[in-house]
């Protein structure tokens, strides 16, 4: 038994990306296939190894060691070029199939030994999470065995080595981690990349983390296949969910509300904190259609008030 204060040292942890990751962490990347795992995880390498931004966030420098399963190191450096990004070579190491063709664990875990040797800190880059092979089989549906077999072998490597861990992984047809619900508890956080049904090239990063809460961009591929954040409000397609909710609001006129009333009155698909944050992102937007919320606390639960009036054609 321990009370405050009398926690002993440990490992400092350092942020890696402002509001996404932390030092010796293990993270998860997970996407449809051909969504643009590898090029996300690319535009990340260019970040750390050079100190530039990663999608308007601050990051701290760091040294990469990229291992790419399902790649060469000539097509990693073609990538880079359609990109137009140059990474810190200095601050890069790349493992390819010629390397290590099987993959397992403990051969890569040699490189990570040789080079924590000289650097005092290493971001691993792991793509694909799928092709890692283990000295103890798993069933990737266990919880216990992902955990046992997985999780303890990849925060063994983060602790030993003062590193942390980025791996790019499967969303299932249900848009699910495929795989145990483990893989999504036992991370330190876990981004997942979506497209948006009708353009490819927009699409919605959501994070949920152990350390650094939630956060939900909305961003756009470019030609290059790099990605940057769009501002929603500017975009000129509107969400159907907010659609949805601008009829809703409309009809009523001026009312109050509170957004599990939303969701059980209407044909919304979010969960109540994603239509809160989908309202409170737009609300430039919805005060152009005529909207114009603000918020109304009771002493039992949180209410808002919506009225509406035609907008005037200046707001065109």
């Amino acid at each position: 038994m321990k009370k405050l204060g009398e926690a002993k040292e440990s490992i400092k942890k350092d942020i890696i990306v402002e509001n996404l990751m932390i030092s010796n962490g293990v993270y998860l990347l997970v996407a449809r296939p051909k969504v643009g795992k590898s090029f996300f995880a690319q535009q990340l390498t260019y970040s750390l190894t050079t100190g530039k931004d990663f999608l308007g966030l601050k990051v701290n420098p760091s040294h990469v060691l990229y291992i790419t399963t399902e790649s060469e190191l000539k097509q990693l450096e073609d990538r880079f070029t359609l990109m137009n990004l140059k990474p810190n070579k200095d601050m890069l190491d790349v493992i390819d199939y010629e390397d290590i063709p099987d993959f397992y664990i403990r051969e890569i875990e040699r490189d990570i030994n040789d080079l924590t040797t000289n650097n005092n800190s290493l971001f691993i880059i792991i793509d694909m999470f799928k092709d890692i092979k283990f000295d103890t089989d798993y069933d990737l549906n266990s919880y216990q065995e992902v955990n046992d077999v997985v999780f303890k072998k990849f925060k063994d490597i983060c602790r030993k080595y003062n590193a942390t861990l980025f791996v790019t992984h499967h969303l299932n047809k249900r848009d699910e981690t495929m795989g145990s619900v483990g893989l999504n508890a036992d991370v330190s956080g876990i981004l997942t990349l979506k497209e948006s049904k009708n353009n490819y090239n927009k699409l919605t990063l959501m994070y949920k983390g152990r350390d650094s809460g939630r956060l939900e961009l909305n961003i756009k591929r470019n030609n290059n296949q790099t990605f940057e954040v769009v501002n929603e409000n500017t975009n000129d397609e509107i969400d159907y969910n907010l659609i949805l909710f601008i009829k809703y609001a409309v009809q009523r006129k001026d009312f109050d509300y509170t957004i599990s009333d939303i969701l059980s009155k209407t044909n919304i698909l979010l969960t109540p904190t994603q239509l809160g944050g989908l309202i409170q992102r737009n609300l430039s937007l919805l005060e152009k259609e005529g909207l114009h919320i603000t918020s109304k606390r009771t002493s039992n639960e949180r209410l808002w008030h919506c009225s509406y009036e035609e907008p005037s054609e200046n707001n065109e």
